[in-house]
């Protein structure tokens, strides 16, 4: 019996080189813009961190596109990816506010204050953090605070442990001919 070999058409694969080339131009001249004027390293570190995520993201797609056999290894490696640049946000975002002792005098103060205007539109009110439908029935609010960025912190932390280990899991459920990605059978993963 003879295997078919799927080859993507050619002005697929031309649409997507231009984007891929874009995106890697446009990241590589953000990163040097930023290691040129590398003044504020507790920051910037981090923002290289995101920055890398875009030609990541963009490569996994083309390879992808272009060889679909190889398509859950770089699936794999992106997700890996995706956490750290997870982590690389939340300790952006800490930067930026000063650090993690201003962050959390940042966050008692706004959950002590009183204004008019709440810090997250529509769902938080006197720094309070109500959650969206259907959490609020199982979760109660959180009060901006050190819990609160406790939760943050450990959900960040969370996130990159279980993303990484189940895109291992899925290598392994790959090599067994097992992963069957977007089916849900009894013998699948």
């Amino acid at each position: 019996m003879m295997e078919l070999v799927y080859s993507p058409p050619v002005w697929a694969t031309i649409i997507a080189a231009a984007f891929l080339l874009t995106t890697i131009t446009l990241s590589v001249y953000l990163l040097f813009e930023h290691l040129s004027a590398y003044k504020n390293p507790e920051e910037q570190k981090f923002l290289i961190g995101v920055i890398l995520m875009v030609p990541c993201y963009s490569i996994e797609s083309f390879v992808s596109l272009v060889n679909p056999s190889i398509s859950v290894d770089c699936e794999i490696l992106r997700d890996c990816y995706e956490s750290f640049a997870m982590y690389c946000f939340g300790r952006y975002l800490v930067a930026c506010l000063g650090g993690e002792e201003r962050t959390l005098e940042f966050m008692e103060r706004e959950g002590r204050a009183t204004f008019k205007t709440p810090l997250l539109h529509h769902s938080s009110h006197c720094g309070i953090v109500n959650h969206p439908f259907p959490l609020k029935y199982f979760l109660n609010p959180w009060k901006l605070g050190p819990r609160f960025y406790q939760i943050v912190k450990f959900g960040i932390v969370q996130y990159m442990i279980i993303k990484s280990f189940t895109a291992i899991l899925a290598v392994i459920l790959e090599a067994f001919g097992v992963y069957c990605e977007g089916e849900f059978k009894v013998g699948c993963g």
